[in-house]
């Protein structure tokens, strides 16, 4: 059923009239309970009693309210102090990695330079590019090459010792047979009885020591040093270290060399320019 149009506006008007009334009815009630001396009407007692919780509650009600605003704005301010906290935290400890990377680079380089300073020959820094040690030829790649003065037969070292010996070189670039190699060679020397012998290459992570007589004073821990009796490695450059040394089968010891280079930590290397033996003195025969 519709509703007729023109009783809806009238509600309003009519709720206004009644809310009047009651009010002018209260009104009236007050003015007769008022009694002498009073300044309170009963009206106004009753409102106050009814009434009286609610400032309590309203003021309760907006302290925690501001408590509770406040405490958003502490907890973002806290936030974004905490996000600025951690921003700086990774740019220092960003920086902090470099400057250790920076000191350990000053490190290598200051014990490099003390190393090579040590050998009458000329030498030059050169850094290795890539590194093959699982392969059947055990080398690294160095990025000086012929432009650079380097050439076949120069000799590798670092810090701790010997790593090899240059078999190729492009302009820019040499690749470098290390000592672990199969088909390398040196002769070599126990340094505290000055034994000569040979050191060869395994394959693996430890080298050989060979033509040590059976009855010659080899110990574990015994430092074994290039001999400079092979034409290609200067005399005194650190092989390795004998970690066993026993009775071979013939009339030779089977001795083990840990060598003192980490092959695989090399980065900056010392390049040798040793002093070739021409073929003509080689293959003269009186």
């Amino acid at each position: 059923m519709a509703v007729p149009t023109d009783v809806i506006p009238r509600r309003p008007t009519l709720l206004f009239i009644i809310v009047l009334a009651v009010l002018f009815f209260l009104m009236s009630v007050s003015s007769q309970t008022r009694y002498v001396g009073e300044t309170r009407t009963m009206f106004e007692r009753t409102v106050m009693t009814i009434f009286s919780p609610v400032p309590k509650l309203v003021s309760r009600v907006g302290g925690v309210a501001q408590d509770m605003y406040h405490g958003y704005l502490d907890m973002r301010r806290a936030v974004n102090e905490n996000l600025e906290l951690r921003r700086k935290v990774a740019s220092l400890t960003t920086e902090n990695l470099k400057l250790r990377q920076s000191e350990g680079d000053l490190r290598r380089l200051r014990s490099l330079l003390a190393y090579s300073e040590q050998f009458n020959l000329q030498t030059s820094m050169a850094q290795t590019i890539m590194l093959d040690t699982a392969g059947r030829f055990k080398s690294i790649i160095i990025d000086s090459g012929s432009a650079d003065g380097v050439e076949v037969n120069d000799v590798i070292a670092n810090a701790n010792g010997l790593v090899g010996r240059v078999v190729l070189t492009t302009r820019d670039l040499a690749k470098v047979q290390l000592l672990t190699d199969n088909n390398c060679s040196i002769g070599s020397l126990i340094e505290r009885t000055r034994r000569q012998g040979v050191v060869r290459g395994s394959g693996t992570s430890a080298l050989q020591m060979f033509d040590i007589p059976s009855l010659s004073d080899v110990q574990a821990g015994d430092v074994v040093l290039t001999a400079g009796i092979d034409g290609i490695y200067p005399k005194g450059i650190p092989i390795g270290t004998v970690v066993r040394a026993d009775p071979g089968q013939s009339l030779f010891k089977t001795i083990t060399v840990r060598p003192s280079v980490d092959f695989g930590t090399i980065e900056e290397v010392i390049v040798i320019h040793t002093h070739k033996i021409s073929e003509n003195v080689m293959r003269y025969t009186p």
